[in-house]
């Protein structure tokens, strides 16, 4: 199975907004207007990249994905399989 990330998300400039240990893909830009994107780790750290306060210092995340795990990205999958009956069904009680 290849690695499943999650949809781009737009960055508020605002802090983390991902708990620790959250493996993502930012999309990030420094003092000189370059963009780069790289992976890893959220350390949980006040002094990053996500707080746009720090900019120039540090470089600002414009954008962000996470990576689901790989349990949720089988468990999806295996429920797109499901069989879902297009109708409510009827339950009928035992008496």
């Amino acid at each position: 199975m290849s690695e499943v990330w999650g949809p781009w998300v737009q960055h508020d400039g605002m802090g983390c907004p991902l708990p620790v240990g959250t493996i993502v893909e930012v999309v990030c830009e420094d003092r000189f207007g370059f963009i780069q994107s790289q992976a890893g780790k959220i350390d949980g750290d006040s002094y990053s990249s996500w707080d746009w306060s720090h900019f120039p210092e540090l470089k600002k995340i414009l954008r962000y994905r996470e990576k689901k795990p790989k349990g949720l990205a089988m468990l999806q999958e295996i429920a797109r399989e499901v069989d879902v009956p297009k109708a409510p069904v009827e339950i009928l009680e035992k008496t």
